[in-house]
């Protein structure tokens, strides 16, 4: 019988990952008057983005994706449709799926979200020089991949 021993997570690595996300969302915060012009909050955008990511999905592949409440992503979706920024589909294979997708003005919403937070993460990375900014891209997307 073989015994497995949990391997202990790196603290310090918590640590800095959790600084770093909490100075983006701070700085995006004090930025969303400039950008956030459909009034969406943090839990909107991360929607839109996960959406532009992942388009076109069916609503509990959304539900999954971003670990929240079924009737609270349906209750967003709502919303989000009514501001015209995502549209629902049928699915070609399976009519009682309905798939979702951003609207054109939906994908303007995301570029300037997506503008918004790179301004921040290239603000917040500074101190880093071209190679590191490299290797940590290079890294990302080994954690990352599209």
């Amino acid at each position: 019988m073989s015994t497995k021993t949990k391997k202990m997570p790196d603290i310090e690595i918590g640590q800095l990952v959790d600084r770093f996300m909490r100075h983006i969302h701070c700085d995006l915060g004090r930025k969303a008057p400039d950008f956030d012009t459909e009034k969406l909050g943090p839990a909107g955008g991360m929607l839109l983005l996960t959406l532009a990511d992942q388009e076109p999905i069916a609503i509990h592949e959304l539900v999954r994706s971003v670990a929240r409440d079924k009737s609270q992503i349906t209750r967003m979706l709502q919303t989000l449709g009514r501001k015209g920024l995502v549209e629902k589909t049928q699915s070609p294979d399976d009519r009682r799926v309905c798939l979702l997708k951003l609207t054109a003005k939906g994908d303007d919403v995301v570029a300037r979200l997506r503008f918004a937070l790179a301004e921040t993460i290239d603000g917040l990375l500074d101190p880093l020089n071209g190679q590191e900014r490299s290797t940590l891209k290079g890294l990302l997307k080994k954690t990352f991949p599209t």
